[in-house]
């Protein structure tokens, strides 16, 4: 399993960092988990086809994670001979969202019969093509947010999306599970504070990599506290745009 970050910043893009994505390939097909924008020209930059592109998976509607969602929506429909063929399911925890694309794109009401497939998920198991499975997590982001469980060739790997403050709704499959990797975020709670840093030490994983850091927020002495604090028991990353980690 190989993970490319995309975009890794909080919810402002920056020079150096677009907002949340991130593709997940296992052997020759992509998943993609978020879509902040341009995710078009980053899928593109990355040499990933959009033909290969198993599914779109979206943790909570807030922009940035999913404005690219538009660019994405807008073209794949658009031009049909250049995009000839291309049929890939959306997933979004709620319906407000793909209603909002459909009537601002095509001032429609629902979108049928097109090449991005937008479905709407509950928690539970949303996805499992026989290479990959996903699980949706409830979380308190936001009234409808999710962490996601993938699971591929025999790896574990949680993206805990976009938490609550102080992180009372990290998922309990964190430490009641053994995972490979735990990709969790950096931008709405100090990764400093004591009960966040004993929080996150609870993990079974022996790799944990922030993304979505807001680096005036979490600065890296702050994150270099938490490494001290778990590196008994794992590794902790940060990533930036364009890295590459393998599972």
């Amino acid at each position: 399993m190989k993970i490319t970050f995309l975009g890794t910043s909080h919810g402002i893009a920056e020079a150096h960092a677009f907002c949340s994505s991130a593709v997940v390939t296992v052997g020759d097909k992509h998943y993609v988990i978020d879509a902040g924008a341009p995710i078009m020209t980053l899928l593109q930059n990355h040499g990933i086809s959009f033909w290969d592109i198993q599914g779109i998976f979206i943790t909570h509607s807030h922009r940035d994670h999913t404005l690219g969602l538009v660019e994405f929506t807008l073209q794949v429909e658009g031009f049909k001979k250049q995009f000839a063929g291309v049929r890939i399911p959306v997933y979004v925890p709620d319906t407000a969202l793909y209603l909002k694309i459909a009537k601002f794109l095509f001032n429609q009401d629902e979108m049928v019969n097109h090449r991005l497939m937008y479905r709407t998920y509950e928690p539970g198991v949303i996805f499992d093509d026989g290479t990959l499975r996903i699980t949706a997590i409830v979380n308190q982001h936001t009234a409808c947010s999710r962490s996601f469980l993938l699971e591929a060739e025999g790896k574990k790997v949680l993206f805990t999306g976009d938490l609550k403050h102080d992180i009372p709704d990290y998922p309990a499959v964190a430490t009641e599970q053994d995972l490979d990797l735990i990709i969790t975020e950096g931008a709405h709670t100090r990764l400093n504070k004591p009960e966040v840093m004993e929080i996150l030490k609870s993990s079974r994983t022996r790799h944990m990599i922030i993304q979505h850091r807001y680096d005036k927020y979490n600065t890296d002495e702050m994150v270099d506290e938490l490494r001290r604090f778990v590196a008994d028991k794992m590794t902790l990353t940060c990533a930036h745009d364009n890295d590459v980690f393998y599972v």
